[in-house]
């Protein structure tokens, strides 16, 4: 799993945690780019992520859970900028808090395709809620599904 090239040390932190995560490791994701307002990660076609045995396409639960990841990941490094002099405790505490409210997945055609490419971009950001809007592109760069993700954080 690659990190991109981030400046802000708290970026890094997160960047790293990301890396860390198992299931995201399972998925094979990729963390492209990131910062305040966007983020961008890809994944290659794997066997284990087929859901269509018969025509090979992606599984409608992993397009979900990149997009909610995507999601999630532009509001936890939204909320590490709002924060700029929190400590390394206050951030644990407040990105321990960010959690999925809601998240309503458009699946716009099959997930067809050897790579992927899920973008999200923070849409609006209030004290305790974070609105967002994801993207999952094939190699072809078609648009396989669209999301938006509703956010609690701390």
């Amino acid at each position: 799993m690659t990190k991109p090239e981030v400046a802000d040390p708290k970026l890094q932190q997160l960047t790293a945690a990301f890396t860390g995560i198992p299931f995201n490791q399972m998925l094979g994701l990729r963390l492209d780019m990131i910062d305040d307002k966007h983020v961008c990660m890809s994944f290659s076609m794997k066997n284990d992520l087929v859901g269509n045995f018969l025509q090979g396409i992606l599984h409608g639960g992993v397009i979900s859970s990149v997009l909610d990841m995507a999601g999630g990941m532009i509001v936890m490094a939204s909320a590490l900028t709002k924060h700029p002099d929190a400590s390394m405790e206050d951030m644990v505490d407040i990105l321990g808090k960010c959690s999925t409210i809601d998240l309503q997945v458009s699946y716009l055609r099959p997930g067809r395709g050897e790579h992927f490419t899920a973008k999200a971009w923070l849409q609006k950001s209030g004290s305790k809620i974070a609105f967002t809007r994801m993207e999952l592109y094939n190699d072809k760069e078609s648009l396989i599904a669209t999301a938006s993700g509703t956010y609690f954080q701390g």
